[in-house]
């Protein structure tokens, strides 16, 4: 073998040629171009089954929920077990029991003990301070048999959504889901009725007006309806999921 061969042979043993450099560049190019359209396709497939899950849940749970007290609930309070640990769901470095009985001591919402949402009228009950004492005093008299849905909790860490209340089911997209009667939006954190949502964008919205109990994500664009602003919210059209019941 002549020098002249051996050198070539040595260069090629020792690396690739800037050819086929560029060919392997080429090649995991068209691999990135074909795979990565692939894997985001599956991966909104996937957030739109776990969405249509959660409000089929959250439905369930509600339903469940009034058969069982009479009444329907601010979205946080269906994870909650009987009794509790005397620390409110709001204390997510100590709070290790997520009992009903505990929702008083609450300091991220308003009006803790305003709960209970009549199944007819739609409307939070001005009542319920005295309905919640009655509760306590007596759970299982007053038949509550939460949790009716479980709630991933991150428990040491602050709330993921400023302004949301611990314990809050949030869509995969990260928003919480909210819940209409027939009167308008129930406002978790101040626990009434509203013809007015503000969105996580921090613009006012006005509510869609359903004629029955309804779940609902704002979907993967986080906005009401087809997030064409407040003039049109819209909300259970564009990309919006729910479910009424």
């Amino acid at each position: 073998m002549t020098q002249q061969i051996k050198d070539r042979v040595r260069q090629r043993a020792g690396g690739f040629t800037i050819i086929e450099l560029l060919i392997s560049v080429i090649i995991i190019g068209i691999l990135v171009a074909v795979i990565i359209p692939v894997y985001i396709t599956r991966a909104d497939e996937a957030r739109l089954s776990a969405c249509q899950q959660d409000l089929d849940a959250l439905q369930t749970a509600q339903q469940h929920a009034a058969i069982d007290t009479g009444y329907f609930y601010r979205l946080y309070v269906l994870d909650d077990v009987r009794g509790g640990d005397g620390v409110p769901a709001s204390n997510l470095t100590a709070d290790r029991i997520d009992g009903i009985a505990d929702e008083q001591l609450r300091t991220d919402v308003l009006n803790p003990k305003l709960l209970f949402i009549d199944t007819q009228s739609g409307l939070v009950l001005a009542a319920g301070s005295a309905i919640f004492d009655r509760m306590a005093a007596n759970e299982t008299a007053f038949n509550w048999n939460g949790p009716y849905i479980n709630v991933p909790r991150k428990v040491g860490l602050k709330n993921p959504v400023a302004g949301v209340p611990a314990g809050i089911p949030l869509d995969p997209w990260g928003n919480p889901y909210l819940f209409f009667t027939k009167e308008g939006l129930v406002r978790d954190r101040e626990g009434d009725i509203s013809t007015t949502y503000i969105g996580l964008d921090g613009n006012s919205y006005a509510t869609t007006r359903f004629d029955r109990p309804t779940i609902l994500s704002l979907g993967p664009n986080g906005l009401p309806g087809n997030g064409a602003g407040s003039t049109e919210p819209n909300f259970g059209q564009g990309d919006d999921l729910y479910r009424q019941f």
